[in-house]
Order: C-alpha cells, then sequence, then structure tokens
C-alpha cells in the first residue's frame, strides 16, 4: 500500500472512530465514548469554567461526561460534518437537551438547549489523544434561560 493510501485509510478510520464515539454518546454510554480515548488524553474548552477547561485523562473526562448526562439525561449529539487530515480529525455537530439537573451553580430550568459545536481530535495509536472544542456558551445559558437576552439586561 502507498503512503497516501495509507494516510487515507487511516484518516477514514479515525473519521469512523469519531462517528462511533458521538453515536455512543448520543445513546448514553459513557464508557462508549471514553473507550476511543488513549490513556494520556486531554480535552480543552475555554467554554468551561476554569477548572474545566483542561480534562486530563479518560477517568476525568468519564466523570465529566457523568455529570453532563445527569444534567441532561436526553442529550443527542448529531454529526454535520467531518475532515481528516494526518493524525487530525475536526467536526461540527449539533448538540441538543434538555435541562433537568443542576450544571455547576445554575439549577435544573427543564428547557432545552440546541447548539453547534466545533472542534478538532488529535489521534496517537488510533485512540483520541487530544481534543479542542467550542460552542456559544452564551446563547446556550440563554436558551436554557440562565441569562436574559441583552435587550432585558
Amino acid at each position: 500500500m502507498s503512503s497516501e493510501a495509507q494516510q487515507e485509510s487511516q484518516a477514514a478510520a479515525n473519521k469512523a472512530l469519531v462517528t462511533r464515539a458521538l453515536e455512543r454518546i448520543s445513546a448514553g454510554d459513557v464508557a462508549g465514548f471514553t473507550a476511543a480515548l488513549a490513556p494520556n488524553y486531554v480535552r480543552h474548552c475555554q467554554a468551561m469554567p476554569p477548572e474545566l477547561q483542561e480534562i486530563h485523562g479518560p477517568e476525568a473526562m468519564h466523570g465529566w461526561l457523568l455529570a453532563n448526562q445527569a444534567t441532561f439525561p436526553d442529550y443527542t449529539e448529531q454529526l454535520e460534518w467531518l475532515v481528516a487530515e494526518e493524525d487530525y480529525v475536526a467536526w461540527r455537530s449539533r448538540g441538543r437537551g434538555t435541562m433537568a439537573g443542576p450544571m455547576g451553580p445554575f439549577p435544573a430550568t427543564g428547557r432545552v438547549m440546541e447548539i453547534a459545536i466545533i472542534g478538532m481530535h488529535r489521534f496517537e495509536g488510533g485512540r483520541i489523544a487530544e481534543t479542542w472544542t467550542s460552542w456559544d456558551n452564551l446563547a446556550a445559558l440563554m436558551q436554557l434561560g440562565l441569562l436574559p437576552p441583552a435587550s432585558q439586561a
């Protein structure tokens, strides 16, 4: 197999892993998602509170996902597109869930949030080793009824 064919094959395998991992999240299978993570996994996200802007290791990510699942028990995430190059897969997805439990200092509102999510995974040894992700946190909080629109502030 040529080097170019190997790269295309690896990119396709990485895209398939991202697709399966998000399918596991949408099915409520946190362990199925974290099984795709490398032992040295790191997640970076500026949309999170300072103490959660970096999550280190599959176990810590598992814990965060369980907490998120308690807040949004019906959460689903649908892929809109994937782009792969070398050891990276970039994606855009749409996340949707009803806030049925508390989120940090915020009590449950029972309202639905639907957000566009963008990100990139870096792969190592066939697993996700690093993630950078972001979404419009202000829009999410407004949808959940946790912040008034700017015209009401």
